[in-house]
C-alpha cells in the first residue's frame, strides 16, 4: 500500500509519517526533500500505484488535491486555509473518495455534537479557541468548523494565542440560573492521528470494492 503525504517535511506531515511508516509504503510531495523518503515536487511526476494521498500542507497544494480528485485517488485532508466553496467542490467531484476536516480528533467529533444538542436549550454562549502564539490562523480552522456547525458567525468567536498553549476550544452556555462548559483540550497531537487512522480506514472499507488504481 503506498501512501503519498503532501507536506511530509512540514511538522504534522512528519508526524503523519512517523506514525503510518511500518504500515505503508510511503512518498513525499514537498517543495523540501524530506530526511527519509523520496520527495517528489508533484502528484504527475509519481509513476507508481497510488492509494492514498495524505494532505497536511498548506493552501497553496491546491493544484495537487484537483489533480488527485480526477484520477481517483482516495484523499484524506487536514490542511486550514482552503477556501470553503473549494472544499465543496472536491467533496463533490470526491465523493466518497475526498473527506476534509480541521480536526481528526475524535473528541471533536463527540464535542461538536454535544454543543449542538446544548445551543438547542441554552441559545446564549460563549466560545472561546486558544491556541499557542505560534498559531497563524485566527480563529482557528477548527473553531470555524465548529462555528459553521453551530450555524453562528466567525465574529462570535474569541481567539487568544497564549505561549505554548495546548489547542483548546471551549463553549460557555448560560442563563439567568446556571452555566453550562463544555471544553476539549488536545493534550498530544497523536490524538489527531488516532482519530486520522480511524476515518482512513473506514474510507479504505468503503472504497474497497470500487478502488480507482491509476
Amino acid at each position: 500500500m503506498k501512501m503519498v503525504i503532501l507536506g511530509i517535511s512540514g511538522r504534522m506531515g512528519n508526524r503523519v509519517y512517523e506514525y503510518f511508516k511500518d504500515s505503508y509504503e510511503i512518498v513525499g510531495v514537498d517543495i523540501i526533500r524530506h530526511k527519509t523518503v523520496p520527495t517528489y515536487s508533484s502528484l504527475e511526476e509519481i509513476k507508481e500505484p497510488i492509494d492514498v494521498v495524505v494532505d497536511f500542507s498548506s493552501p497553496g497544494a491546491a493544484p495537487q488535491i484537483e489533480y488527485a480528485i480526477e484520477h481517483g485517488f482516495l484523499v484524506l485532508s487536514g490542511t486550514t486555509g482552503y477556501d470553503e466553496k473549494q472544499i465543496e467542490e472536491w467533496a463533490l467531484k470526491g465523493g466518497k473518495r475526498f473527506y476534509w476536516s480541521a480536526n481528526y480528533a475524535k473528541g471533536i467529533f463527540l464535542f461538536s455534537k454535544m454543543i449542538q444538542m446544548i445551543k438547542e436549550e441554552y441559545p446564549l454562549f460563549d466560545f472561546i479557541e486558544i491556541h499557542a502564539s505560534t498559531k497563524k490562523d485566527a480563529p482557528s480552522g477548527t473553531a470555524k468548523m465548529l462555528a459553521r456547525d453551530l450555524n453562528i458567525p466567525y465574529d462570535r468567536i474569541q481567539s487568544l494565542r497564549i505561549h505554548s498553549a495546548p489547542p483548546i476550544h471551549e463553549l460557555i452556555f448560560s442563563s439567568k440560573y446556571e452555566r453550562i462548559n463544555i471544553r476539549h483540550e488536545v493534550m498530544d497531537s497523536l490524538a489527531f492521528l488516532v482519530g486520522f487512522e480511524q476515518k482512513l480506514k473506514e474510507m479504505s472499507e468503503d472504497n474497497k470494492n470500487d478502488k480507482k488504481i491509476i
